[in-house]
């Protein structure tokens, strides 16, 4: 088995386990079998779990093949660009709540967000990790794998996450998708005085 298929296979690993186990079915199991001193380290022993196993995807195809290098100046500005992205990142977890995202304190407000981040994409760290992922200065065939194996990634699970929360929010939620694009932001966006953000 070569470099690229153990790369991919052990990417659909963990991209099983991982929707798995953020699931509703999973969350409700863990409520009704995990001891209550447990339960509030659910979201924590995901992420390390996810983490593990993203490490494990990544030791796989440890020499990929170089397509290319972005030459010169440019790649500097490749790498100031992922630098601004990572910034970007944070500040938008850091609005919805930065300890929560990481199951350091209980998550979810129970508020949806529709400001700042949120008022320019639905799903902007999932378009900012995406952004991330391309601009590489350096692509090789695994970086290459793990941007389109993400990109489809984030599609589906903005999809999930889009369903849960209709759930949750019903005709809020609904408003707010028919104002808010998906991942790109608009460049020209009409203000509507009914609408936060």
């Amino acid at each position: 088995m070569n470099g690229a298929t153990t790369f991919s296979l052990r990417f659909i690993a963990f991209a099983l386990i991982h929707s798995l186990l953020a699931s509703d079915f999973c969350k409700k199991a863990g409520s009704r079998y995990l001891p209550a001193a447990l339960q509030r380290f659910y979201r924590l022993s995901y992420n390390l779990l996810s983490l593990v196993i993203f490490a494990w995807v990544m030791a796989a195809y440890p020499l990929p093949p170089v397509l290319y290098i972005v030459p010169g100046a440019w790649s500097l500005v490749c790498t100031a660009l992922q630098l601004i992205l990572l910034l970007l990142l944070y500040r938008c977890a850091a609005q919805t709540g930065l300890a929560a995202l990481l199951g350091l304190q209980a998550a979810e407000t129970g508020e949806l967000c529709t400001t700042g981040c949120y008022g320019l994409v639905r799903h902007p760290l999932y378009s900012l990790s995406a952004a991330f992922l391309i601009v590489t200065p350096v692509m090789t065939v695994k970086w290459l794998l793990l941007t389109v194996f993400s990109c489809c990634y984030f599609v589906v699970g903005a999809i999930i996450e889009e369903q849960r929360l209709g759930r949750k929010f019903g005709d809020t939620y609904r408003n707010y998708r028919r104002r808010v694009p998906m991942f790109i932001p608009r460049i020209s966006k009409s203000k509507d005085p009914t609408f936060p953000g």
